[in-house]
């Protein structure tokens, strides 16, 4: 399965539809924070990796005005499913896990095992 190179343009327009249906602050906040992330996302191989880059990329590095950890769960969620897998956790697990990412409480590692428990990979 070929996937798509994962760009700022994405991550963007993923944002914009996170804050336009469930509210918060639009804009972003530091345009190199997003550079970086995507940079390093498509430097990797491994996909469960370049979702956890992305994870703890944009909940820890907060490149947008609000909404950082929303658009950074469901941008990583996207690049799952476009593998076929999805994450199964409840939202109260999510929740808690995306906190503690922000909190940096979460290695990029940690967060690359918890995405392999909760898809099965």
């Amino acid at each position: 399965m070929c996937e798509e190179p994962i760009t700022v343009q994405k991550i963007i327009e993923i944002h914009a539809d996170i804050i336009r249906d469930f509210g918060g602050a639009s804009g972003i906040r530091d345009d190199a924070t997003l550079d970086y992330v995507v940079y390093q996302v498509n430097r990797s191989r491994k996909s469960l990796r370049k979702s956890a880059i992305i994870l703890q990329g944009i909940a820890t590095g907060h490149p947008f005005v609000d909404g950082n950890k929303r658009t950074a769960f469901v941008t990583a969620d996207n690049l799952v499913r476009d593998r076929g897998y999805q994450i199964s956790a409840t939202d109260e697990e999510v929740v808690s896990f995306m906190l503690e990412v922000a909190e940096y409480k979460h290695t990029r590692e940690s967060v690359e095992a918890w995405l392999k428990e909760k898809t099965g990979l």
